[in-house]
């Protein structure tokens, strides 16, 4: 830390207390106190950084909206969920404003979000925030990953699945996340055999199979095969409850 003051106090003497280099290194002294336990004062330093920020750069600047969002991290931490949704809300509409729609930040924005949502409650609005980056997760791993494509396997050597490539295997991961908490606020708002459940349980088994959870892949998949049976004659299986029994199988067939 007094590295950090040190630092301030040059900046401030050469630039002036209001230049962004100094909001910069408030918010690395904001990290610091925030790891030693000590989220007042980093709350604090937060606020100063904003503030210069949002006078030097403007309050559309991508470097206000990732402050914005530290400092909505730093409130969850002190349990202010509030204010911290403000920032959040904030900083996810400067994201999307400047880098668009589809995109990794704007999903993880509206992932901690839904977090936030959930922890005060308002379940409908914490679904709808994970729904949203769950959407734009999928779409930026069907961009990136050729392989996430449909294909016709039937005719193919049984070989096991290639791993993904680090930097889509965080994405998977992240996907995976945002499932996990959709399907709970999906089971309790819709109930546990709506077709939405079906529909998460199935996205999740192909996931966890991308990511070489076999046990996983084939609970997934196992559930959506009691949710697509719960409401359906019995012996009159569609077509769908065959794919899904292949999915099982397959899992079934790699994990051993």
């Amino acid at each position: 830390l007094e590295c950090l003051e040190e630092a301030l106090h040059i900046r401030e003497n050469h630039y002036g207390e209001e230049h962004e280099s100094c909001a910069d290194t408030m918010q690395w002294m904001g990290n610091l106190l925030r790891k030693h336990g000590d989220p007042s004062n980093a709350l604090d330093y937060f606020k100063f950084a904003l503030s210069i920020k949002q006078k030097r750069l403007g309050g559309d600047d991508i470097d206000v909206a990732n402050t914005l969002f530290n400092t909505a991290v730093l409130l969850d931490d002190i349990e202010k969920h509030d204010l911290s949704l403000v920032a959040y809300k904030e900083a996810l509409r400067i994201r999307k404003l400047v880098l668009g729609e589809k995109n990794q930040e704007v999903a993880d924005t509206l992932f901690c979000i839904g977090n936030v949502a959930t922890v005060v409650e308002n379940h409908k609005e914490a679904l709808e925030f994970y729904k949203e980056s769950i959407k734009i997760r999928e779409a930026l791993i069907h961009d990136d990953d050729p392989s996430a494509k449909e294909l016709d396997d039937t005719l193919l050597f049984i070989s096991n699945p290639a791993s993904p490539r680090p930097d889509l295997l965080s994405q998977y991961e992240k996907l995976n996340q945002c499932f996990e908490e959709a399907l709970p606020l999906t089971k309790l708002i819709m109930g546990t055999n709506h077709p939405d459940v079906y529909d998460l349980l199935n996205r999740m088994g192909e996931v966890y199979k991308k990511l070489h959870d076999w046990d996983n892949a084939i609970g997934s998949f196992q559930g959506a095969l009691r949710v697509k049976r719960a409401d359906a004659p019995e012996g009159q299986d569609d077509i769908e409850v065959a794919a899904l029994l292949q999915k099982k199988g397959e899992a079934h067939l790699y994990k051993n």
